[in-house]
């Protein structure tokens, strides 16, 4: 089942703009396939129970699904080494 809407949050659309142009590439067709199967990423454990991964590469974008209004959130777009911090 597709989501209705997807947003990001501005912090989110800041690190897109300073990513190397091959990786936001990725990283936007990337949001088109969670966009259309928003389950389709990795459920998160322990503080971050709530949220979901998707692997881009080294990189990862970790957002949040509310089944209620069909929405994916988008919280981050950071390399994996940081990303959980």
């Amino acid at each position: 089942m597709p989501a209705k809407y997807l947003t990001t949050e501005k912090s989110v659309q800041k690190h897109l703009k300073k990513l190397p142009l091959h990786v936001h590439e990725k990283v936007i067709k990337a949001l088109d396939v969670i966009k259309n199967n928003p389950l389709s990423g990795e459920k998160l454990h322990g503080e971050l129970k709530n949220y979901y991964k998707y692997r881009v590469g080294d990189y990862r974008i970790v957002y949040q699904f509310d089944s209620k209004t069909s929405t994916v959130i988008v919280v981050k777009v950071e390399h994996r080494q940081g990303v959980y911090r």
